[in-house]
């Protein structure tokens, strides 16, 4: 039997979202915490930080099995953790448990709110694909003020990241935890997972678009056998038109195959379209010819001005020279 292809999929468009499964927990307890029944706690992390995390798991010293550091970011909209930034802290995993450099950690927190003083301590990440014991040692210094961790309405523990660099999956393990006190036991961590997404600006974008574009480059050229070109050597501005009309041709070719019966229309897709291209004023041809024509000759009366103003400059120095030497003379 032939296997059945969404018709989204076809156009490289994104499939219908199902409904997730809910995020794990590690306790008895069935909610993060009792003020986030209306507004649940969700975490937002910026790929500077994981970009970070990963070049100090690549730079760890030899032996070391995973990376530790500290997170920075603040709250925003209520119930939602910015994860903007992230640092590593030196640290030694031993039989006996985990030692970390706190003094280093104060340094580095210091040097990075000179830059950014909104930045604060908002939790701690390390790498791997599983919360060990030694994780419940770390997670209770960044509870404690030498952490300066400030505790809040909406996040009264530290939020705890775990990446997985093993790349054992296909997809890149990003996982959030938080930690919830119960009257059971006092003295037992209990880790929730909470939602996690990744935001991206429009810088990170195109800076990531950058680096992808750079990655098909290089496998390119080895495969052709020629010398990569260097990442300063391309050109963003040219990739960045060459994918905007790749776009156009692909929503071009979903609309002419909805408009003839191939494909069933999308009302989510038809939404999006429409309010991308009202987004932009619509401004007539002619109008913009007219607008970069007088535009040009502005441009040329102005350099027409200048050339004649530094003639007859020159002129004039000339002139009083002359006279000059006509008087001393």
């Amino acid at each position: 039997m032939a296997q059945t292809v969404p018709a989204g999929a076809m156009w490289g468009l994104p499939a219908k979202p199902n409904k997730g499964t809910p995020p794990k927990c590690f306790n008895i307890a069935s909610r993060v915490q009792k003020s986030s029944i209306e507004q649940p706690l969700s975490c937002r992390v910026h790929p500077v930080a994981v970009l970070k995390v990963l070049d100090a798991f690549v730079r760890k010293p030899e032996g070391a099995k995973r990376t530790i550091g500290t997170l920075l970011g603040w709250i925003s909209e209520g119930s939602v953790v910015d994860i903007t930034d992230s640092f590593p802290v030196v640290h030694k995993d031993t039989d006996e448990g985990v030692l970390m450099d706190q003094d280093y950690h104060k340094q580095m927190l210091a040097l990075r709110q000179k830059v950014s003083p909104r930045e604060v301590v908002v939790g701690w990440f390390s790498t791997g694909d599983e919360i060990n014991a030694t994780s419940a040692v770390i997670h209770a210094f960044y509870c404690t003020k030498e952490s300066q961790f400030t505790p809040a309405a909406v996040l009264p523990g530290p939020v705890h990241l775990l990446i997985d660099t093993s790349l054992a999956q296909q997809s890149f393990g990003l996982h959030a935890f938080v930690n919830v006190r119960t009257s059971v036991a006092e003295s037992l961590l209990q880790f929730h997972e909470v939602p996690l997404r990744v935001q991206t600006s429009t810088a990170e974008k195109s800076g990531i678009s950058q680096l992808m574009h750079a990655r098909r480059a290089t496998r390119e050229a080895q495969a052709s056998g020629s010398n990569p070109k260097d990442l300063a050597a391309l050109d963003g501005f040219v990739g960045g038109v060459r994918e905007l009309l790749s776009l156009f041709r692909r929503i071009q070719e979903y609309v002419k195959a909805v408009q003839s019966g191939k494909v069933e229309g999308d009302l989510a897709v038809g939404r999006g379209l429409t309010t991308a291209l009202c987004a932009e004023p619509v401004i007539d041809a002619s109008a913009v010819e007219n607008l970069c024509n007088s535009s040009l000759q502005d441009a040329l009366m102005v350099v027409y001005l200048s050339n004649l103003t530094r003639t007859q400059i020159s002129i004039a120095e000339k002139i009083n020279s002359q006279y000059n030497l006509s008087v001393d003379a």
